[in-house]
Protein backbone atom coordinates (compact mmCIF):
# COMPACT_ATOMS: atom_id res chain seq x y z
CA UNK A 1 0.00 0.00 0.00
CA UNK A 2 1.44 3.61 -0.87
CA UNK A 3 1.87 5.64 1.81
CA UNK A 4 2.99 9.08 1.64
CA UNK A 5 7.17 9.96 2.46
CA UNK A 6 8.62 13.05 4.30
CA UNK A 7 12.29 14.11 4.68
CA UNK A 8 13.23 14.40 8.22
CA UNK A 9 17.20 15.86 8.27
CA UNK A 10 17.92 13.64 11.51
CA UNK A 11 17.39 10.58 13.72
CA UNK A 12 14.80 10.02 15.43
CA UNK A 13 15.92 9.74 19.30
CA UNK A 14 12.63 8.58 20.36
CA UNK A 15 9.35 6.94 19.05
CA UNK A 16 6.92 9.91 19.18
CA UNK A 17 8.36 13.70 17.73
CA UNK A 18 7.29 16.48 16.73
CA UNK A 19 7.93 17.65 12.82
CA UNK A 20 7.42 21.76 11.28
CA UNK A 21 8.47 24.08 8.66
CA UNK A 22 7.56 22.74 5.13
CA UNK A 23 7.46 19.05 5.96
CA UNK A 24 4.67 20.07 8.05
CA UNK A 25 3.34 22.07 5.69
CA UNK A 26 3.40 19.66 3.13
CA UNK A 27 1.75 16.98 5.48
CA UNK A 28 -0.73 18.84 6.62
CA UNK A 29 -1.84 21.43 4.14
CA UNK A 30 -0.95 19.51 0.51
CA UNK A 31 -1.31 15.65 1.65
CA UNK A 32 -4.19 16.93 3.89
CA UNK A 33 -3.12 14.38 6.71
CA UNK A 34 -5.46 13.95 9.68
CA UNK A 35 -5.36 12.23 13.29
CA UNK A 36 -4.62 8.64 12.74
CA UNK A 37 -3.25 9.10 8.94
CA UNK A 38 -0.38 6.60 8.24
CA UNK A 39 3.30 7.81 6.83
CA UNK A 40 6.91 6.99 5.94
CA UNK A 41 9.41 9.34 7.42
CA UNK A 42 13.27 9.31 5.76
CA UNK A 43 16.40 10.59 7.14
CA UNK A 44 18.43 10.51 3.88
CA UNK A 45 20.73 7.94 5.88
CA UNK A 46 19.24 4.57 5.27
CA UNK A 47 16.46 4.69 7.05
CA UNK A 48 12.54 4.65 7.00
CA UNK A 49 9.91 5.27 10.02
CA UNK A 50 6.38 4.11 8.79
CA UNK A 51 4.57 6.44 11.78
CA UNK A 52 1.09 7.77 11.77
CA UNK A 53 -0.16 11.56 13.38
CA UNK A 54 -1.05 11.69 16.68
CA UNK A 55 -1.22 15.55 16.94
CA UNK A 56 -2.14 18.64 15.05
CA UNK A 57 -1.08 22.17 16.04
CA UNK A 58 -1.56 25.29 13.58
CA UNK A 59 2.03 24.45 12.47
CA UNK A 60 3.26 21.56 13.12
CA UNK A 61 2.58 17.54 13.66
CA UNK A 62 3.46 15.23 16.09
CA UNK A 63 3.75 11.72 15.07
CA UNK A 64 4.26 8.32 16.27
CA UNK A 65 6.70 6.37 15.08
CA UNK A 66 5.57 2.40 14.65
CA UNK A 67 9.29 1.36 13.50
CA UNK A 68 13.08 2.06 13.16
CA UNK A 69 14.14 0.21 9.32
CA UNK A 70 17.16 -0.03 7.75
CA UNK A 71 15.69 -0.07 4.23
CA UNK A 72 18.80 0.21 1.42
CA UNK A 73 17.68 0.96 -1.76
CA UNK A 74 20.46 2.03 -3.74
CA UNK A 75 22.33 0.96 -6.82
CA UNK A 76 24.80 -1.88 -6.38
CA UNK A 77 27.39 0.19 -7.98
CA UNK A 78 28.84 3.67 -6.43
CA UNK A 79 28.75 6.82 -9.12
CA UNK A 80 29.89 10.36 -8.44
CA UNK A 81 29.16 12.75 -11.41
CA UNK A 82 31.04 15.72 -12.37
CA UNK A 83 29.00 17.99 -14.26
CA UNK A 84 29.58 21.62 -16.05
CA UNK A 85 26.41 23.20 -15.02
CA UNK A 86 24.22 23.93 -17.80
CA UNK A 87 22.00 26.71 -19.03
CA UNK A 88 18.38 27.45 -17.18
CA UNK A 89 15.93 25.01 -15.82
CA UNK A 90 18.66 22.13 -17.27
CA UNK A 91 20.77 21.37 -14.45
CA UNK A 92 17.38 21.27 -12.18
CA UNK A 93 16.60 18.50 -14.31
CA UNK A 94 19.92 16.89 -14.44
CA UNK A 95 19.98 17.15 -10.35
CA UNK A 96 16.15 15.37 -10.29
CA UNK A 97 16.71 12.59 -12.59
CA UNK A 98 20.25 11.78 -11.48
CA UNK A 99 19.02 11.62 -7.95
CA UNK A 100 15.90 9.44 -8.72
CA UNK A 101 18.32 6.94 -10.74
CA UNK A 102 20.87 7.07 -7.49
CA UNK A 103 23.81 8.84 -8.08
CA UNK A 104 25.75 9.19 -5.19
CA UNK A 105 27.53 12.47 -5.42
CA UNK A 106 27.04 15.51 -8.03
CA UNK A 107 29.96 17.62 -8.21
CA UNK A 108 29.39 21.10 -10.27
CA UNK A 109 32.65 22.02 -12.11
CA UNK A 110 33.96 25.14 -13.90
CA UNK A 111 35.96 24.36 -17.10
CA UNK A 112 37.67 26.38 -19.85
CA UNK A 113 34.22 26.50 -21.67
CA UNK A 114 31.97 26.38 -18.87
CA UNK A 115 29.25 28.88 -20.33
CA UNK A 116 27.34 28.82 -16.98
CA UNK A 117 29.64 30.33 -14.19
CA UNK A 118 28.02 30.00 -10.51
CA UNK A 119 31.17 30.29 -8.62
CA UNK A 120 29.59 33.44 -6.79
CA UNK A 121 26.46 32.35 -6.49
CA UNK A 122 27.25 28.28 -4.64
CA UNK A 123 25.79 28.68 -1.80
CA UNK A 124 22.58 29.88 -3.09
CA UNK A 125 22.42 27.22 -5.93
CA UNK A 126 23.31 24.34 -3.51
CA UNK A 127 20.52 24.86 -1.29
CA UNK A 128 17.89 24.63 -4.09
CA UNK A 129 19.49 22.02 -5.78
CA UNK A 130 19.55 20.21 -2.36
CA UNK A 131 15.89 20.25 -2.15
CA UNK A 132 15.39 18.93 -5.48
CA UNK A 133 17.47 15.97 -4.60
CA UNK A 134 15.24 15.54 -1.53
CA UNK A 135 12.06 15.64 -3.64
CA UNK A 136 13.52 12.99 -6.24
CA UNK A 137 14.16 10.98 -3.27
CA UNK A 138 10.63 11.20 -1.41
CA UNK A 139 9.28 10.69 -5.20
CA UNK A 140 11.13 7.30 -5.69
CA UNK A 141 11.12 6.05 -2.70
CA UNK A 142 15.30 6.01 -1.96
CA UNK A 143 16.34 6.01 2.17
CA UNK A 144 19.70 7.90 0.87
CA UNK A 145 19.79 11.87 -0.37
CA UNK A 146 22.13 12.91 -3.60
CA UNK A 147 25.50 14.82 -2.13
CA UNK A 148 25.94 18.33 -3.98
CA UNK A 149 28.80 19.73 -3.64
CA UNK A 150 30.31 23.14 -3.66
CA UNK A 151 31.45 24.28 -7.62
CA UNK A 152 34.98 23.54 -8.19
CA UNK A 153 37.46 23.41 -11.06
CA UNK A 154 38.33 20.58 -12.90
CA UNK A 155 42.23 20.40 -12.03
CA UNK A 156 40.35 19.93 -8.04
CA UNK A 157 38.20 16.61 -9.60
CA UNK A 158 41.19 15.11 -11.31
CA UNK A 159 43.01 15.46 -7.75
CA UNK A 160 40.26 13.04 -6.91
CA UNK A 161 41.08 9.90 -8.88
CA UNK A 162 42.44 8.04 -7.09
CA UNK A 163 39.38 7.43 -5.11
CA UNK A 164 37.43 5.56 -7.43
CA UNK A 165 37.79 2.46 -9.22
CA UNK A 166 37.41 3.52 -12.63
CA UNK A 167 37.06 7.46 -14.03
CA UNK A 168 35.44 7.98 -16.82
CA UNK A 169 35.86 11.64 -19.11
CA UNK A 170 33.61 11.71 -21.91
CA UNK A 171 34.88 13.42 -25.12
CA UNK A 172 34.66 12.86 -28.93
CA UNK A 173 38.57 12.75 -29.10
CA UNK A 174 40.22 10.30 -32.32
CA UNK A 175 41.36 8.23 -29.17
CA UNK A 176 38.35 7.79 -27.39
CA UNK A 177 37.22 4.70 -26.70
CA UNK A 178 32.90 3.35 -26.35
CA UNK A 179 32.11 3.35 -23.06
CA UNK A 180 30.87 -0.46 -23.95
CA UNK A 181 34.27 -1.59 -24.57
CA UNK A 182 35.63 0.18 -21.70
CA UNK A 183 33.30 -1.71 -19.28
CA UNK A 184 33.67 -4.76 -20.49
CA UNK A 185 37.40 -4.53 -19.55
CA UNK A 186 36.36 -3.57 -16.02
CA UNK A 187 33.82 -6.05 -15.06
CA UNK A 188 34.08 -5.63 -11.35
CA UNK A 189 34.15 -1.94 -10.72
CA UNK A 190 32.47 -0.70 -7.62
CA UNK A 191 32.90 3.18 -7.40
CA UNK A 192 32.86 5.70 -10.63
CA UNK A 193 33.89 8.92 -11.27
CA UNK A 194 32.18 9.81 -14.27
CA UNK A 195 33.19 13.75 -15.98
CA UNK A 196 30.89 15.61 -18.49
CA UNK A 197 32.51 18.73 -19.72
CA UNK A 198 30.41 22.34 -21.03
CA UNK A 199 28.42 22.58 -24.09
CA UNK A 200 31.59 22.94 -26.32
CA UNK A 201 33.15 20.00 -24.58
CA UNK A 202 36.53 19.66 -23.16
CA UNK A 203 39.97 21.67 -24.14
CA UNK A 204 42.49 19.37 -25.57
CA UNK A 205 44.93 20.24 -22.45
CA UNK A 206 41.79 19.39 -20.41
CA UNK A 207 41.69 15.65 -21.45
CA UNK A 208 45.15 15.54 -21.57
CA UNK A 209 45.75 16.26 -17.77
CA UNK A 210 42.25 13.98 -17.20
CA UNK A 211 44.31 11.11 -19.18
CA UNK A 212 47.58 11.63 -17.23
CA UNK A 213 45.55 11.59 -13.94
CA UNK A 214 44.11 8.13 -14.60
CA UNK A 215 40.80 9.26 -16.70
CA UNK A 216 39.76 6.78 -19.17
CA UNK A 217 38.09 9.16 -22.46
CA UNK A 218 35.09 7.45 -23.60
CA UNK A 219 31.68 8.04 -25.92
CA UNK A 220 28.67 6.68 -26.11
CA UNK A 221 28.13 7.33 -29.72
CA UNK A 222 27.91 9.14 -32.44
CA UNK A 223 25.91 11.84 -31.38
CA UNK A 224 27.11 15.20 -29.59
CA UNK A 225 24.66 15.00 -26.61
CA UNK A 226 23.63 17.75 -24.22
CA UNK A 227 25.11 18.00 -21.12
CA UNK A 228 21.96 16.79 -19.14
CA UNK A 229 21.44 14.03 -21.85
CA UNK A 230 25.16 12.35 -21.36
CA UNK A 231 24.31 12.58 -17.44
CA UNK A 232 21.83 10.31 -17.47
CA UNK A 233 22.64 8.31 -20.07
CA UNK A 234 26.44 7.16 -19.22
CA UNK A 235 24.57 7.23 -15.70
CA UNK A 236 22.19 4.55 -16.99
CA UNK A 237 24.17 3.00 -19.06
CA UNK A 238 26.21 2.15 -16.14
CA UNK A 239 23.92 1.06 -13.61
CA UNK A 240 22.56 -1.38 -15.98
CA UNK A 241 25.89 -2.92 -16.95
CA UNK A 242 26.43 -3.65 -13.12
CA UNK A 243 23.32 -4.44 -11.58
CA UNK A 244 23.19 -7.67 -10.04
CA UNK A 245 19.74 -9.25 -10.43
CA UNK A 246 17.98 -9.12 -6.95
Amino acid sequence: MHQDRFYIPFTPATHEIWIDGKEAHHILHVKRAKLGSTITLFNGKGFEYPAHVTEIAHDKVKVLIEQFKAVDREPDISIDLAFSVPKGKLVSFLIQKCAELGIKKLIPLYCKRSVVDIRDKSDEKIERWDKIAIEASKQCKRNFVTTIEHVISLDDVIKTVCNYDLSLIACTESHTKTLKSVLCEHPSVKKFLCLIGPEGGFTPSEIEMAEKAGCVPITIGHSTLRIETAAIAISSMLLYAYSDEK
